[in-house]
């Protein structure tokens, strides 16, 4: 069995699994989630050094606590490279200091025999967007499985189509499959500048529309670096019916642990539908 090893452990999160395990349960005790009615398809959780964005990304975990999903999909963004697609880890296992998580292997199959999804085991090598979510996911949900993506593009109708796959997959199997669409918002403006334009960003997330969220981007007046996983994970989950974003967590590096001269921007968020 192939197994993932971590790459950012000591970086971007604890490398020890008991300061590890300590800080991801007092980021969970310090949340306090707003209402907010549906089934759960999927969050959105940011993706910095868990100092600066794991507060934010608590909120999320804890809300999908109450849907307890088998299998959770993870769409992130690539740093490094840009690719027509998405790169899957089909099987195996990954491993964090928290130890080995499976690979659902059955909806990873079925991915990889989809257009657009290839095997570039590269694209994962120092890649933490995705790898900062899976101790999250291990602390919450000790028994789910994982399939880790990581998308490559921004391209509308690429991120559609992998959408759709992502939801079929999903579709095919017994057990609640749940997305986690990983991005950050706004990089290094000031403090106030950050906020306005993230505001901006999350009133077009809150539209579940990838075409306006794009159409948002591009003008220049918000940012979000997992533009292709929100637009697939936005994508999968319109398909599942009257589908509402409910954001539960806003702040940014300078409302954690960086100065306000050039912050990074957060959010939380749960995509509800049938």
């Amino acid at each position: 069995m192939k197994i993932k090893k971590a790459n950012v452990a000591g970086m971007f999160y604890p490398a020890d699994p008991d300061e590890l395990r300590l800080i991801i349960r007092r980021f969970h005790a310090a949340v306090e989630l707003p209402l907010f009615q549906g089934h759960i398809l999927g969050i959105i959780s940011p993706h910095a050094g868990y100092i600066y964005s794991g507060q934010v990304a608590a909120y999320g975990y804890r809300a999908l606590e109450k849907e307890l999903p088998e299998t959770v999909i993870i769409l992130a963004p690539s740093h490094r490279a840009r690719f027509g697609g998405a790169a899957l880890i089909s099987e195996g296992s990954y491993e964090t200091p928290l130890g080995i998580v499976e690979i659902d292997d059955v909806i990873g199959k079925r991915l990889a025999s989809e257009r657009f999804f290839t095997d570039i085991p590269e694209v994962f090598n120092m890649e933490h967007s995705l790898e900062v979510q899976i101790p999250f996911i291990q602390y919450s949900f000790p028994e789910c499985r994982i399939v880790p993506v990581i998308i490559g593009t921004t391209d509308i109708d690429i991120c559609s189509a992998i959408g759709n796959a992502v939801h079929e997959a999903s579709a095919s199997v017994k057990g609640h499959t749940a997305i986690v669409m990983s991005t950050d918002l706004s990089h290094y403006h000031g403090y106030d500048t950050a906020v306005s334009m993230d505001q901006r960003a999350i009133r077009a997330i809150e539209r579940c529309d990838p075409e306006f969220l794009q159409n948002t981007l591009a003008s220049g007046a918000a940012e979000a670096c997992g533009e292709g996983p929100l637009a697939a994970g936005l994508s999968a989950c319109s398909k599942s019916g009257n589908t509402e974003v409910h954001v539960l967590k806003y702040a940014n590096s300078g409302d954690t642990a960086g100065d306000r001269s050039q912050v990074v921007g957060y959010v939380s968020a749960v995509v509800t539908g049938e």
